[in-house]
Parts: structure tokens; sequence; C-alpha cells
């Protein structure tokens, strides 16, 4: 009887103590990625960029910009394009899907901005969703058909502008531009 209630006690205190430490532990977070992407600016967003997968490689030279660059690129093997981009995990609708954003180099970049792509990865398999220029993106807190809103930024001498993106339920489309000139 005594071997018993020592037991009893021996469970009710590891069960508080166990309680005790559970609720000391900070709360799990879902992973926050990035939200805003500005090469330019300390390279930000990219600090932690990895090159892309094959899915998403293949992805990205299968764009019409890659097959334009394509004098360029077939000269290079399969681990020089790969160095050609650098990817980051980004959030587009659910932590669960994988979503990235691609920044291009060399022949797969502007000569006054940046090239960006945003590709969708699914069961070994992975679309551009979204390819545009410009200096800098955000995605958006906004969303449209379930999807975060992209938003593009640019400037220079000539002004400043951004262009604003909205997912039509299959990929990203121009869903407004601003453009504003520069004060003489």
């Amino acid at each position: 009887m005594l071997r018993a209630w020592i037991a009893t006690v021996a469970m009710l205190m590891c069960l508080v103590a166990s309680i005790s430490i559970a609720a000391q532990q900070p709360p799990r977070r879902a992973v926050q990625h990035p939200r805003l992407f500005a090469p330019e600016d300390n390279n930000l967003g990219f600090e932690n960029a990895a090159p892309p997968s094959d899915v998403v490689l293949d992805a990205l030279l299968g764009t019409q910009e890659a097959k334009d660059a394509s004098d360029d690129l077939e000269i290079l093997d399969r681990e020089s394009e790969r160095k050609l981009f650098a990817t980051v995990r980004i959030n587009l609708r659910s932590a669960k899907e994988e979503d990235y954003i691609a920044l291009g180099d060399g022949p797969l970049s502007g000569a006054d901005h940046h090239w960006f792509w945003i590709v969708r990865a699914s069961q070994g398999k992975a679309e551009v969703l979204l390819f545009t220029g410009g200096l800098a993106v955000e995605i958006l807190p906004r969303r449209t058909n379930g999807y975060h809103d992209v938003k593009e930024s640019w400037g220079g001498n000539s002004g400043f502008g951004s262009r604003l993106y909205q997912y039509t339920g299959t990929t990203y489309k121009l869903a407004k531009e601003r453009w504003q000139d520069a004060k003489p």
C-alpha cells in the first residue's frame, strides 16, 4: 500500500513538472520567411539565399528569359547554370507549400535592375508564377484568390514606380502600375 501511494505521488510530481516545463517553453511559431527583397540594400531578403533545387532550376531555365539568353547559357554546365540564381523560401499561401523567390545574375539580370521570379514547387515539379524586373519585391499581407499580392518597385533618375501583381488562380498578373516622374 505504501509503495502504491509513493508511486502515485511520484507520477503526480512528474506530471506537474512536465506541465511546468511545457508552460515555460516559448510557443512554437510558424517559420517566418522574409517578405521584402532588395538586393541593392545590403542584399536584403537574400542574406540566406541558396542555389535552386533541380526542379526549381528546371522551371527557371524553361522561362522565356532563359530562352532569350540561350546563347550565353548553352556554354554552361548544370552547376554553372545553378549559380546564376539565388533562391529564398517564401510563403505565398500556406507555410506547408514550397514557394520561392529567385534572383537572377549574369545573363539573367537587367542592366539597371534585377530580375525576380516567383516559383511554386509541388510534388517534384515547379512552375514560375511571376517574372518581374525591378529593384525590390515585397510579399504583401493582402491576398487575392488565397495568395499574397506581390509588389515590385523600381526607380532611377527619371522617376520611380511600382507594380502590383495579384494571383489569378493559375499565375500572377499585373493589377496596377504607378509611376512618378522625378522633380526637376
